[in-house]
């Protein structure tokens, strides 16, 4: 998957959590930057989010 469409989940999920009245954290915001760069997979950011709120 390239960089773009990375980008592109991302900010359909970010539009997804203000649809429903949330903001994403600065934090997430990060993780999801390493995402987008090819740092993380999204597994690895998912339980980095997940891991911050104890899920």
């Amino acid at each position: 998957m390239t960089a773009e469409e990375r980008q592109k989940q991302v900010d359909e999920a970010i539009a997804n959590e203000r649809l429903e009245g949330l903001e994403v954290s600065s934090h997430t915001r990060e993780i999801m930057d390493d995402y987008v760069a090819g740092k993380v997979s999204a597994k690895e950011a998912a339980k980095q989010v997940y891991s911050r709120y104890g899920v």
